[in-house]
C-alpha cells in the first residue's frame, strides 16, 4: 500500500461562546468581577447561541467559573443534555483597580496612569491587574493543558466564556502577534470555531452572532 501524503491526524474542534450580555456592557465598563449575571437580554443571547450550537453536536461542555457564564450555558446543556464541567485558568482579563470604570473615566480622573497604560496597552497592566500579554500567556498555558487531557483529545468540545479568553485563543491558535489582541471582534452571544491537531490549527469562523 501506498504511503499516505497526508496521514489522518487527531482532530479536537473548541466552539468558543461568549457569554450573553450584561450590565456592564451596556455602559461600557472594564470589569473582571465573577459575580456579574446576564441580563434579560443576555439569557435571549445565550438562548440563541445554544440553538445555533446544537449544529456542532458538542461531546463535551465546559465553561469558566464566573456567574455570566454559567448562566450563559444552561441553554446550551438543556438542549444537549451535557453536564458543563467547570475549567479553571479562563477567567476574564484582570482590571484591578479599574474594575467598574470606563477608559473615558479613568482618562478624565486618573490622567497619568491612563496615559502610563495607553503608551503600551499590550504589556502595562491596569493598577493592581494584569497586561494583555500576561492574560494571552495565561490563556495558553491553560489552553495547552486543555488540549493535552486525552480525555478531550478528537472530541468536540463547546466552551462558554470571555471575550479575552476566545481573542487570547485565536491569537494562539493562527500564532498572531499579541499586538494585534483588540482587532478581533467578540460579541456577547457570539460564537467562533477552531479546530486543533499536532501540527496546525484551523479557525472556521470568528464571532458569529446567532440572530432569532
Amino acid at each position: 500500500m501506498a504511503e499516505e501524503l497526508h496521514p489522518l491526524e487527531t482532530i479536537t474542534s473548541l466552539l468558543l461562546i461568549r457569554h450573553g450580555h450584561t450590565q456592564a456592557t451596556e455602559l461600557g465598563l472594564l470589569y473582571s468581577d465573577p459575580t456579574l449575571p446576564i441580563t434579560e437580554k443576555g439569557a435571549e443571547q445565550a438562548s440563541l447561541a445554544a440553538q445555533w450550537a446544537t449544529r456542532f453536536n458538542a461531546e463535551v461542555l465546559v465553561r469558566g467559573t464566573a456567574l455570566r457564564v454559567e448562566q450563559s450555558a444552561v441553554p446550551l446543556a438543556e438542549l444537549t443534555g451535557l453536564t458543563p464541567q467547570v475549567v479553571q485558568g479562563f477567567e476574564e482579563w484582570q482590571v484591578g483597580k479599574w474594575e467598574g470604570r470606563t477608559y473615558l473615566d479613568i482618562k478624565k480622573n486618573d490622567p497619568e496612569e491612563y496615559k502610563a497604560w495607553s503608551e503600551d496597552p499590550i504589556n502595562n497592566a491596569p493598577p493592581g491587574g494584569e497586561s494583555i500579554d500576561d492574560l494571552t500567556v495565561r490563556i495558553g498555558t491553560s489552553l495547552q493543558k486543555l488540549l493535552a487531557n486525552p480525555e478531550l483529545a478528537g472530541k468536540k468540545i463547546a466552551m462558554v466564556t470571555h471575550s479575552g479568553i476566545i481573542r487570547s485563543v485565536i491569537l494562539h491558535a493562527l500564532d498572531i502577534p499579541v499586538i494585534n489582541f483588540w482587532r478581533v471582534a467578540v460579541p456577547t452571544g457570539s460564537i467562533s470555531r477552531i479546530d486543533f491537531s499536532k501540527n496546525f490549527a484551523t479557525l472556521h469562523y470568528c464571532g458569529v452572532k446567532p440572530e432569532a
